[in-house]
């Protein structure tokens, strides 16, 4: 059977899919594209987690920091970053002394506290600390599992759209850059998750590009809990497929 990257066509093509949806939503609210796709991914080969996620994050979150530039909550974004970096590090440290299963269910506990936290619709008093603890949240759970969303998302969840999402993308495309290169010294960037990598980067171009042309059309009241129910569906999925 035709493989790329060792991958039967079902997984290719669920791959593609998975990945295409998570970036049009990530490109269109913010966050998504982690919550998504990690925990097919996992399920579909755990070097997928989280290098790749975190490779293809990068160009979205970059283009689409850059695009709406003039909405960056800048003050925000370097309290959060500078909470990020002791994240960075210490899911640095975590991945790099786990096993297989043991990331897997990280992950999918990751996605379901994520799900939790996002269906509350809690407020929070946004105050420097809360950036902070939020930035380092979510170093820690992107570079350890590539779900690092919900911790910033959370912060910004009550902002007007394009300013949580300007804000959030520019959080992420340099915090990424953090993460992957922490993964890098902890040994963790290897041959095989480049090439996984490369591998979703078109399916994320595609995801962005639709988003760019649509996202004004989504209806939040129904992306939301969409999106909340396919993270859940795919979390327990993983759960299963790790304990099993």
């Amino acid at each position: 059977m035709f493989a790329v990257a060792g991958l039967s066509n079902w997984l290719l093509a669920l791959t593609v899919v998975v990945v295409f949806v998570g970036a049009m939503v990530q490109a269109s609210l913010g966050i998504g594209l982690g919550m998504i796709a990690a925990p097919i991914l996992a399920i579909t080969d755990p070097d997928f987690v989280p290098v790749a996620i975190i490779v293809a994050v990068i160009p979205l979150s970059g283009l689409v920091a850059w695009a709406e530039r003039g909405h960056v909550d800048r003050r925000g974004v370097a309290l959060t970053l500078g909470g990020r970096v002791p994240g960075v590090v210490l899911g640095a440290l975590i991945i790099s002394r786990v096993s297989t299963d043991a990331l897997g269910i990280c992950v999918a506990i990751s996605v379901l506290v994520a799900v939790a936290v996002s269906a509350s619709g809690k407020k929070l008093n946004v105050g420097d600390g809360v950036l902070g603890v939020a930035g380092f949240a979510s170093g820690f759970m992107a570079t350890a599992t590539g779900v690092g969303g919900p911790p910033i998302a959370l912060t910004y969840q009550h902002a007007d759209p394009p300013t949580m999402r300007a804000t959030i993308s520019t959080f992420f495309a340099v915090g990424a850059l953090m993460s992957l290169a922490a993964l890098a010294v902890a040994g963790q960037v290897g041959r095989r998750q480049l090439e996984l990598s490369l591998l979703i980067l078109p399916s994320t171009a595609l995801g962005m590009l639709v988003a760019s042309r649509y996202r004004d059309r989504l209806d939040p009241a129904f992306v939301r809990p969409a999106v909340l129910v396919v993270c859940t569906l795919s979390a327990v999925s993983l759960l299963i497929e790790t304990l099993a």
